[in-house]
């Protein structure tokens, strides 16, 4: 009995462990059936793909970069680009044919440099043992020659030691069609470096933006690459190719830049090293902005290194890489008298002032010492002349710096500081352009902090005409002015108008004008300074250049800010800010300011530029100037240029 309970039991377990063996099996199979059917059926395709893309060579398709277009665009078939692509060819060393041996690699760089002339300096750092162990053992392209020419072309195919082990690849070239005259806006491509493959996601053989747009906008513009499966034989010939994704084109920007007022802008500042600036004021958008010295972006986004590293070496020895537009800052001299009588006009709280008052000015101003044996401070108008009596158009007119020596005395250094930074003369304007600074507005505090001594009466007349310690940057105070214009509204400034799908043309990304800040103004205050910007263009220091058969009406302001190179009127540099027509409803009208480094004087050198804008965008009679009788307050015959001190 016991026998036979001892048989039941090994028999149960017996079962079980058949039953749980036999489960596993099921189990396992069912498991491999259902895997297999997995890879087989529903991702046979991405399966089969990678399955051929191990035993065959993928190789990637660069997409091409969207191209950028000026304001005037229609579509990419009937527009001109200002930048565009194009394909060239580089050469390929197909290191398996020397059986990625380093020693057969090198010999073969012998030869190549031998036959083609170039020199073995070319490829220093490739022939290093460590960096060229490593480029072989990489599975990326050994690239020997970028964007080769026709020339090069002829004679690697004839050269039958040299065209066995490379071939040809077609890859794409950027061409910037204004090349310095855009620079400072477009930037240039290159390769990216290593923190830009490790943090941005990008290739080695991509090419990425190196300032301005291309920079900004690099991803927009990038595109998406494509690939294609090559099967080569022995020799390194393909055999087959298969495209399996087509690249899609990077997005199309649309600029705000107009072309012609661009080439103006740039021609403008030929010899001189400055800054052309043109804005729509009603809306912000930038129509031109040049920068000289500047830089050839087709040299630098060029295949040839030696050429790119030249260039690179000049430009940056010359400076020519900063935008002096958005990455400068000056004293604004005689400019800055706008914004001191604006602030008087609209502190009535404070003083009693009425701009048709007068003052008297002579040919200089004496500040009164307040400490026992220090002598009086004298302030001297820029031509040294007694100008008479004169109301605040005048002044503005004739730039007369002692009147705004006893307005800025009378008013006192902090409302003038609080307009200053009220208009965003310490802030950034928002461009969307890379590397933007802010100006400087000091305060009594900053001065005790940075030079241990309290805010002197004599360092707010050295305010009052724009000198001292305030710094701007062209734009910030185009913006002042475009306040001015639009009763005190300022938009922000922009270059991109819109994001256009390179497929179907259609708008992905619209960029609308915005309201940076707006400061209340009275309506009197901005007549009375727009009388006497008018008659700078009209009879005053800016006359001789402005008042012009063919030329608008301009209305603006001239200014000349002294350097620490005192002495020679060589050391001083130029501004010009202006509108026109002057007759025309504003959103009609163009904003310029012109900057020129070591320019003598507004009218001498900086007013000039900006008629060269002001010309390009009114043909002569699109905007007729007004009958209106000449004022002739001082001399018959204006002034050529300004001083400010």
């Amino acid at each position: 009995m016991s026998g036979s309970a001892s048989e039941f039991r090994l028999e149960n377990s017996f079962r079980r462990r058949l039953y749980f063996f036999s489960g596993m099996i099921v189990f396992t199979l069912t498991a491999y059936i259902l895997q297999l059917f997995n890879l087989q059926i529903v991702q046979g395709s991405e399966n089969s793909l990678k399955a051929e893309r191990f035993v065959r060579r993928s190789e990637s398709i660069p997409a091409d970069r969207g191209q950028i277009f000026d304001r005037n665009f229609i579509t990419p078939e009937t527009s001109q680009p200002l930048v565009s692509n194009s394909a060239s060819l580089d050469v390929i060393l197909n290191t398996n044919l020397l059986k990625n041996d380093p020693k057969k690699v090198k010999e073969f760089l012998y030869k190549f440099c031998e036959s083609l002339s170039i020199p073995l300096a070319y490829y220093e750092k490739d022939l290093q043992e460590n960096r060229l162990l490593k480029k072989i053992k990489s599975r990326e392209p050994f690239v020997l020659l970028e964007g080769i020419s026709r020339e090069q072309q002829e004679r690697i195919l004839v050269l039958d030691n040299i065209n066995r082990y490379v071939y040809l690849v077609s890859s794409p070239a950027r061409i910037y069609h204004m090349g310095p005259g855009l620079a400072h806006i477009t930037g240039y491509v290159g390769k990216p470096t290593t923190n830009d493959i490790q943090e941005k996601e990008i290739k080695s053989y991509q090419l990425v933006g190196k300032g301005g747009i291309e920079a900004l906008y690099d991803t927009i513009l990038r595109g998406q690459d494509g690939f294609r499966i090559q099967k080569r034989n022995t020799e390194g010939n393909i055999e087959e190719e298969r495209v399996i994704e087509h690249s899609i084109p990077g997005n199309n920007l649309i600029l705000t830049i107009d072309r012609d007022l661009q080439i103006a802008a740039y021609r403008a500042l030929k010899g001189v090293r400055g800054t052309v600036i043109a804005l729509k004021p009603t809306t912000g958008e930038v129509l031109a902005m040049a920068s000289n010295p500047s830089y050839d972006p087709n040299i630098l986004s060029g295949k040839n290194k030696q050429d790119r590293a030249n260039h690179f070496g000049r430009v940056t020895n010359n400076g020519g890489f900063l935008n002096l537009a958005i990455q400068s800052k000056f004293p604004p001299a005689s400019t800055f008298k706008v914004l001191v009588a604006l602030a008087a006009m609209e502190s009535e709280h404070k003083i009693s002032y009425d701009p048709k008052q007068t003052f008297s000015c002579p040919a200089n101003f004496t500040l009164k010492s307040t400490f026992k044996g220090v002598p009086d401070q004298v302030f001297y108008n820029w031509d040294k002349k007694n100008h008479g009596e004169l109301n605040l158009a005048q002044a503005i007119e004739k730039s007369n710096s002692v009147y705004f020596y006893q307005l800025g005395y009378k008013l006192g250094a902090e409302p003038i500081l609080a307009y200053s930074r009220l208009f965003g003369l310490d802030k950034k304007t928002g461009i969307d352009l890379p590397g933007e600074i802010t100006g400087f507005v000091p305060s009594s505090e900053w001065k005790k902090r940075t030079y241990g001594n309290k805010w002197f009466d004599g360092d707010t007349v050295n305010l009052s005409i724009g000198q001292g310690f305030i710094s701007v940057t062209p734009i910030e105070m185009a913006l002042f002015f475009m306040a001015i214009i639009n009763n005190g509204k300022i938009y922000k400034p922009y270059i991109i108008s819109e994001v256009r799908s390179p497929l179907d043309n259609s708008i992905i990304q619209k960029t609308e004008p915005t309201i940076l800040r707006d400061v209340p103004l009275k309506k009197s205050t901005v007549e009375a300074i727009k009388e006497g910007l008018y008659l700078v263009g009209y009879s005053g220091t800016a006359s001789g250049v402005m008042n012009a058969p063919g030329l608008p009406e301009v209305a603006g302001k001239t200014g000349t800010a002294q350097t620490r190179r005192r002495g020679a009127s060589s050391s001083n540099h130029a501004w010009f800010i202006g509108y026109a027509p002057f007759n025309a409803p504003p959103d009609k009208q163009v904003l310029v300011a012109t900057f020129v480094e070591y320019g003598v004087g507004g009218a001498a050198s900086a007013a000039p530029a900006a008629r060269e804008i002001f010309k390009a965008a009114f043909p002569p009679g699109s905007y007729p100037r007004t009958d209106r009788t000449r004022v002739k307050t001082m001399e018959e015959e204006a002034p050529v240029e300004e001083e400010a001190f």
